[in-house]
């Protein structure tokens, strides 16, 4: 072939195609996804992919050469360039950006990473010290250079006179840079043998292994969900097939990776996030695409590695909203494209967890996919669950956040030498501070939220654009030094901790802490064995953690939650208790639970109390039903903003004007729903206004299709900013 279809790197060029020259000198090298350098206008050279190839040209057309091919490595297949043009499409993207999104441009300019191995030629018209040294390296044999001089106790010069004498040669080898180097003290197990319920569930998902839709897992905390994925990998990689697993967390996925290849090795298993290294990441794709992996575990990102002959699919805590991106574009969620993917390569998806999206459930039982597991393992008792009414227990509370019931129960778990975890669903060290003499919050300047004061850096933050200032000297309004910290983050439960029990090894595990690399796996890894005896944190610790020496679980607020304005509230908050509920008593001693509530009487909270997620789902499908929210609609959210509140809303109020008129139009005001414009709950973000509009889709793609149309045909102002979150995960 004579040209190359390439598409430029360049965001607002869509899927538009550009026939480049091959030079003589390439055409045997260049293939399908890999990265070139091209000319572009009075760009100059620019980052371009290859996506197919030509021996035509329009006449009209003064083709350039390629410069250069940047990796001989093919970063992606013409399949996985078709799923990455179906995301932009779905999620209504630039396809660049989400070319950008899911190939990290750094794979490109990272280069291999080698290193010099020498070899034994001959000893001819060597000298006797030289003959010495290439008699340990014929010994040795292929050798490391660097290491070979250390060993043979030469120089770097010694070794280049032999290579030009011709008694050795040098090689450049290639080294793979393995994140999975700090499991190195994993010895292989065996697969556990399936319990009776275990092996009902395991044979009953493989009948529906064909099924084209998903497959929910519905099994309780400790139930050994885990140990049946294990048994459908096992039968997957015989057959020669490879597993992607994602977990929602980094801290889950190590964790998960960790139990992988404890089971079937370190060298076919693989870990992909966003904490690992360029080059952890470079060694990883290339070994991805050449099919050197049969299981891939990771995170949400790891949904975009080019995974080869996929056979199963598993979404372990399906429920999780970190599957969703939020921010920035593309806004994807892992799951659909999960199942998008399945259908790509006719491979079963199964969900799993405790606490089941609602969405999720619902299609699971009307397509007959579901399976439960609804005891622990070997019917080991779940946890015995308190609910403490901090109405009447804050007064005598410790510092009015650890309750007199939580600090026996602490104490107790202490004296026994086991561990106890406490969540508190918000990191810092309090959530607001606040003037007493005004009432005046301080927040952000360029956010319409309160600054959170971070203790251990004396910093007030906001958890949302990252702006940090000092603690003010006086009020801003009214010039009083009544500042005061009030309300809670994990910073200060953590201070509360030590204070009461100072001799205890207490840590904290939070999103703060993933600033240094693998910190999340070195606390865990201590409490599990056993060198924390109280661990803080975030909903970060509410799944995942199996540790048996844990008998006591406090949930310090349990209300938080459940106070937002959104419409999954109250799911959120009922999967947050179930699953830090979960941890405790996973061994062979009992476990206790503490809700630390000021409403006690809420139906989400009684359900979790429970663990009867059966009760819950039937409460929430009911009024999900009447308000027509997913899985009865899909919500398109459409976010407008702009440096003037004004502007702002005028340009969301005519974009929903234009919508109702073109719903009308196609009669469609029936099946699209358009609500609003209103403020967003933050209303000020990073400085910009906000307004949303919720649009409630019923009719599936047909009405998706309508709207990313609808919104191909608009042009915004410059000053005004347009966002599309199709699937959103909040409201807010």
């Amino acid at each position: 072939m004579n040209y190359a279809l390439v598409l430029v790197n360049i965001k607002g060029l869509g899927v538009k195609t550009f026939s480049y020259i091959i030079p003589d000198d390439i055409k045997d090298k260049i293939k399908i996804g890999q990265a070139v350098l091209v000319p572009f206008g009075r760009q100059g050279l620019v980052n371009a992919f290859v996506v197919g190839f030509s021996d035509y040209l329009d006449e009209s057309i003064k083709a350039k050469k390629i410069n250069r091919i940047l990796d001989e490595t093919p970063l992606f297949s013409l399949k996985y360039l078709k799923l990455l043009e179906w995301v932009a499409n779905y999620y209504c993207c630039d396809f660049v950006t989400v070319l950008n999104m899911a190939i990290p441009m750094k794979l490109i300019d990272k280069n291999a990473k080698t290193e010099y191995s020498v070899e034994y030629v001959t000893s001819k018209g060597a000298t006797k010290r030289q003959i010495e040294i290439l008699n340990k390296l014929q010994e040795t044999g292929r050798f490391p250079l660097i290491d070979f001089e250390r060993v043979a106790k030469t120089t770097r010069a010694t070794m280049k006179k032999l290579e030009s004498m011709g008694c050795v040669k040098f090689h450049t080898d290639e080294i793979y840079r393995n994140p999975l180097s700090i499991f190195s003290d994993i010895k292989k197990e065996p697969l556990s043998k399936l319990s009776d319920i275990q092996e009902e569930v395991y044979q009953g998902i493989k009948k529906k292994i064909n099924s084209p839709n998903p497959i929910l897992l519905h099994g309780v905390t400790a139930s050994g969900k885990t140990e049946v994925y294990f048994k459908l990998i096992d039968d997957v990689i015989k057959q020669g097939k490879n597993v992607l697993f994602l977990a929602p967390e980094i801290a889950l996925a190590s964790q998960l990776t960790k139990r992988l290849a404890r089971k079937f090795g370190t060298e076919d298993v693989a870990i992909w996030h966003s904490s690992i290294s360029d080059g952890e990441k470079y060694d990883v794709w290339k070994r991805l695409y050449n099919n050197e992996i049969k299981i891939l575990a990771g995170a949400r990102s790891a949904v975009f590695a080019p995974l080869q002959d996929i056979g199963l699919i598993i979404v372990d805590e399906e429920h999780e909203s970190a599957y969703k991106q939020s921010n920035p574009a593309p806004r994807y969620d892992a799951r659909t494209i999960a199942k998008k993917l399945s259908q790509y390569y006719k491979a079963p998806l199964i969900l799993g967890s405790a606490t089941p999206d609602i969405s999720n459930y619902y299609y699971a039982t009307n397509n007959n996919n579901l399976f439960e597991m609804l005891k622990r393992y070997n019917n080991a008792p779940m946890a015995k669950i308190k609910v403490i009414n901090m109405q009447e227990y804050s007064k005598a509370a410790y510092k009015s956040v650890i309750s007199k019931p939580l600090q026996a129960e602490i104490s107790d778990t202490l004296a026994k030498g086991k561990q106890t975890i406490l969540l508190i669903n918000r990191r810092g060290f309090s959530t607001y501070t606040q003037c007493r003499a005004c009432g005046q919050v301080i927040e952000c300047p360029n956010c319409a939220i309160p600054m959170i004061w971070h203790a251990a850096d004396k910093k007030l933050k906001c958890h949302y654009c990252g702006q940090e200032s000092s603690f003010p000297d006086e009020c801003p309004n009214c010039g009083s030094d009544a500042l005061r910290n009030s309300g809670m983050g994990t910073q200060k439960v953590e201070m509360l901790i030590k204070e009461l029990y100072p001799d205890a090894r207490v840590e904290r595990i939070d999103s703060d802490i993933l600033t240094r690399k693998n910190a999340h796996i070195e606390v865990l890894n201590r409490f599990q064995k056993g060198e924390i005896d109280i661990l803080v944190g975030t909903q970060m610790i509410a799944k995942g953690l199996d540790n048996p020496n844990v008998t006591l679980v406090g949930v310090i607020s349990a209300d938080a939650s459940f106070n937002l304005p959104d419409f999954r509230a109250a799911e959120r908050g009922f999967q947050l208790l179930t699953q830090v509920a979960g941890r405790a008593g996973r061994g062979e001693y009992l476990g206790d639970v503490i809700f630390q509530t000021y409403n006690p009487d809420f139906y989400a909270l009684e359900s979790a109390k429970e663990q009867n997620y059966s009760k819950f789902f039937d409460t929430e499908i009911t009024a999900r039903e009447e308000f027509d929210y997913p899985p009865f609609s899909q919500i398109i959210r459409i976010i407008v903003s702009c440096e003037n509140n004004f502007r702002a809303e005028k340009s969301a109020m005519e974009i929903a004007m234009r919508l109702n008129t073109m719903t009308d139009k196609f009669g469609f005001s029936e099946y699209l729903s358009v609500l609003g414009p209103s403020p967003c709950v933050i209303e000020r973000l990073n400085g910009f206004y906000r307004f949303q509009i919720l649009i409630k889709n019923k009719l599936n793609e047909k009405g998706h299709s309508f709207v990313s149309k609808f919104f191909d045909k608009i042009t915004m102002p410059k000053d005004i900013r347009l966002a599309i979150d199709v699937d959103p995960i909040d409201i807010l």
